[in-house]
């Protein structure tokens, strides 16, 4: 389970996510919000914007070969409150993760922070039958975008296999966006990636409970 805030959220991890779906694994790409609030429609409304990057998030999943699902709240307004973390948590124990896949607990936009709470909460939630009925008490790992202040262990995942994903990705935003970011410096970005683990291209995350060891390494 991959769990992000806004459409477009997820192109950091969609080479990961495809991977796991090429596999046979189910793979699901939940959204908090629709994104309404997104700066670059100018004065479209705000339900109209919402529409658009709906489809947006429908598209880019049918690309990586996952399901999805929108979570019913107001873009700008994620707080991590127990209201959405119990949303969450009613999914998870739907969906069954072994992995749950987020945003940092650092980031500047208030809505990423927001959605790294409330998985945080959630992932404990889930496990509570009288709130979520079936509860899913199988340890779930966590991993979050990488930032480097945070001491945790990095985990490097080799996208190489999916990167053309991941690259589809990128360019139907950018195509749609018009970033000034383009698909080379992504490219190179990712490359620069992969040299850090000894492989073409690469996805980066961190967890805060690293895998045990049998033994002493």
């Amino acid at each position: 389970m991959a769990v992000f805030a806004h459409p477009d959220d997820e192109i950091g991890a969609s080479g990961t996510l495809a991977l796991h779906a090429r596999r046979g694994d189910r793979v699901l790409l939940v959204w908090m919000t629709k994104g309404g609030l997104a700066s670059q429609f100018g004065e479209l409304e705000e339900d109209r914007v919402a529409e658009i990057r709906e489809g947006h998030g429908a598209h880019v999943a049918r690309l990586i070969g996952a399901e999805y699902r929108f979570l019913p709240f107001r873009d700008t307004f994620l707080t991590g409150s127990r209201e959405e973390a119990l949303a969450l948590a009613r999914l998870m124990a739907e969906f069954r993760p072994d992995a749950v896949i987020t945003w940092d607990p650092l980031d500047v936009h208030p809505d990423h922070r927001a959605t790294h709470q409330a998985v945080l909460s959630a992932l404990k939630l889930c496990r509570i039958p009288k709130l979520v009925e079936e509860a899913h008490r199988e340890p779930v790992r966590l991993y979050h975008y990488p930032r480097r202040e945070l001491y945790r262990p990095m985990i490097y995942v080799d996208v190489t296999e999916t990167e053309e994903v991941a690259e589809a990705v990128f360019g139907f935003y950018q195509g749609f966006y018009r970033w000034p970011f383009t698909l080379e410096e992504f490219r190179a970005r990712r490359r620069l990636r992969g040299r850090e683990t000894g492989v073409p291209f690469a996805e980066a995350f961190q967890t805060d409970s690293p895998p045990a060891w049998p033994a002493l390494p």
